[in-house]
Order: C-alpha cells, then sequence, then structure tokens
C-alpha cells in the first residue's frame, strides 16, 4: 500500500501590499466593523446560535490555527478538536486556511477529514478566500471565517458571508523561543489595536462567551 504524501501548507507569513492596504483599511475606515461576532474562545461558536442572531446559513467554517484554535507554535487545544468534531457532526463543513507553516501539528485536523489549503494566496487578500471557497467546493455566501486577527482574516468581510473573531489564546512559552516572542509580542500589538478598532463602540457585533 502506498503512502499518503502529504504536502505542506507554503508559508504565507511575513508583510505584502495586500495587508498594508487592508490594515489602514482596518484602523483608518473600520472595515472589519462589519464583522458578526467576537468570541471570548473558540469553542463560544455556537453555530445554532449565530444562525439564529444573523440570520446567515454558516454551512462552512474556514478555520485559522495560530492563536485561534492553538497557541503559536503549540498544539491545537483538545477542547477545540472536540467543539470542531461536535460540529463536524451536526453537518457543518470545515477547510483550514491559515498563514502559518504547515507543521505535525495539524494532523489532528486531516485524522478529522478536514482539507487546508496549500495555496499561494495569504490573507487578508480576497482573492484568497475565493480560491480557498473553490478548492473545498465552499460556496462563499454560505462560508464563515473564524480567526484571531482582523488583520488577517478581516479580509473576509465583505467577501464570505459571515466573519467572528476569536479573542487570542496567547504564547506558550515552552513553545516558543525568545526570539520568536519578540515577534510575536509585536505583531500582537498590531492586532490589538485593529482588534480595539473593530469592537470599540461596536453595537452590530454579537459578543458570545461561556458566560452568557
Amino acid at each position: 500500500m502506498s503512502k499518503e504524501i502529504i504536502v505542506p501548507e507554503v508559508d504565507r507569513e511575513g508583510i505584502n501590499p495586500d495587508k498594508l492596504r487592508h490594515f489602514f483599511d482596518v484602523v483608518l475606515r473600520g472595515k472589519t466593523a462589519d464583522a458578526d461576532a467576537y468570541l471570548e474562545s473558540f469553542v463560544d461558536f455556537d453555530v445554532d446560535r449565530l444562525r439564529d442572531l444573523t440570520g446567515k446559513s454558516a454551512e462552512n467554517v474556514l478555520l485559522d490555527v495560530d492563536d485561534c484554535l492553538a497557541p503559536p507554535y503549540g498544539p491545537i487545544l483538545d477542547k477545540n478538536l472536540g467543539h470542531i468534531d461536535n460540529m463536524k457532526r451536526a453537518g457543518v463543513n470545515f477547510g483550514v486556511y491559515s498563514n502559518c507553516k504547515g507543521m505535525d501539528r495539524l494532523e489532528p485536523l486531516r485524522e478529522m477529514d478536514i482539507p487546508i489549503y496549500s495555496g499561494k494566496h495569504a490573507k487578508p487578500s480576497s482573492a484568497g478566500f475565493i480560491e480557498v471557497c473553490k478548492t473545498m467546493g465552499f460556496d462563499p455566501a454560505k462560508t464563515w471565517m473564524v480567526d484571531d486577527n482582523p488583520l488577517t482574516g478581516g479580509g473576509a468581510v465583505g467577501v464570505l458571508e459571515g466573519v467572528a473573531f476569536v479573542k487570542a489564546i496567547g504564547v506558550d512559552p515552552k513553545h516558543v523561543s525568545a526570539k520568536k516572542r519578540v515577534r510575536l509580542f509585536l505583531s500582537g500589538l498590531f492586532r490589538q489595536l485593529a482588534m480595539a478598532r473593530t469592537l470599540q463602540g461596536n453595537t452590530k457585533i454579537h459578543r458570545l462567551s461561556a458566560k452568557d
């Protein structure tokens, strides 16, 4: 029996013109204020409740990895894997669209038959969200993006049916070198600025947490 060959995802991290343009669209023009939800954690992504609140279908969901499902460079949290499994059993389709490099820690998602985008387009490129949906057989008009960062996943606003932002998990020092922690700290500052711009005074975004 031939062994399955898994092609690692393209590394889509770093700065590019799309990311710079989107940064100004978020911070200066408030583009991501039209997102649908802000979650205290990924397990607060309640599809049925969001369907009721927004009137949208949410048949398909694209997932970010770092700071959304897992600490940066760390394993995906068991509670998040369990939540995905429960929603899959309820009929929700999932795919992964992340700018991170391919890593063994994504294997639990592959074992759940969740497709992982391996193309060249980096978030927040609108072309990327469209290509991901085409590759995975998702209708963009019935697809949501779940992401911790308005500067990347926020590019789906106005492109996909819905967008939900998740409070960042945060760095687990045992998985990250001191050099990487400095870089993550700096990128986190920009993310916090974008999230503050997205949420401040925004009564349109539905805020969900386990306390609700």
